[in-house]
C-alpha cells in the first residue's frame, strides 16, 4: 500500500471522529512519512503498519483526550446536565417502550406481509402452469374443433402467465436477495 493509499484508507477509518482530530491524524502521519524518507510507490505498512491498527489508536487517543477534557472541566452544571437527562430518560420510558414496540410489530408484520405475496404468487404461478397443462390434455376430450381450439388456446395462455409469473418472481426473489448480501458484505468490508 503506497503512501496516498494509506492516508485515505486511514481517512475513511477515521470519519467518525471529530473533523480536528482526524486533520490533526492525517496530517501527522503524513508529517511522519516524510520524516522517514517514504517516497509515493513504497509500501508504508511495512514502516507504519495496518491502517486499521493506526486508525484504532488514534480513536482509542482521541477518546482518552476528550474524556480528560471532560474531566477537567466537571462543573456543577455538568452534572446537573446528567442528572436531568437521566430524569428526562426515566421519564421517557412509558412512552419509549410502546413505541418501539409498535415500530417491531410494524416491521414483523410487513415482513410476513412481504413473505405472503411471494408465496401467493409462487402458488398462482404454480397453479396457472399446472392448469394450462391440464387444458392441453383435455383439449382431446371436447366436442368439435372450435371448442379444442378454445380450450387449446386458454390452456396455452394460461401456460404462458405461469411461467411469465414464475420467472418474474424467481428474478425478484433472486434481487432482493442479492440486494441483502450485498449490503451485508459492503458492511462486513466496512468494519473491518
Amino acid at each position: 500500500m503506497n503512501k496516498s493509499e494509506y492516508l485515505k484508507e486511514l481517512g475513511k477509518r477515521l470519519k467518525y471522529i471529530p473533523k480536528e482530530d482526524k486533520e490533526d491524524a492525517i496530517e501527522y502521519y503524513t508529517e511522519l512519512m516524510s520524516d522517514m524518507g517514504i517516497d509515493d510507490t513504497a509500501d508504508v505498512t511495512e514502516k507504519l503498519g495496518s491502517p486499521k491498527d493506526a486508525a484504532k489508536n488514534i480513536i482509542d487517543e482521541c477518546t482518552q483526550k476528550h474524556v480528560d477534557e471532560y474531566e477537567e472541566n466537571k462543573t456543577v452544571k455538568g452534572h446537573a446536565t446528567v442528572v436531568w437527562m437521566s430524569i428526562l430518560g426515566a421519564l421517557s420510558l412509558p412512552v419509549s417502550i410502546p413505541l418501539a414496540i409498535v415500530v417491531l410489530a410494524l416491521v414483523f408484520t410487513l415482513i410476513v406481509v412481504c413473505i405472503s405475496l411471494i408465496i401467493s404468487f409462487a402458488v398462482t404461478a404454480v397453479a396457472l402452469v399446472l392448469s394450462g397443462i391440464a387444458c392441453l390434455v383435455l383439449m382431446w376430450m371436447a366436442p368439435g374443433v372450435a371448442q379444442k381450439a378454445v380450450v387449446f388456446g386458454c390452456g396455452i395462455s394460461s401456460l404462458g402467465l405461469g411461467i411469465l409469473l414464475g420467472f418474474g418472481l424467481f428474478y425478484l426473489i433472486r434481487f432482493i436477495t442479492r440486494k441483502i448480501f450485498r449490503r451485508n458484505k459492503d458492511n462486513t468490508k466496512e468494519n473491518e
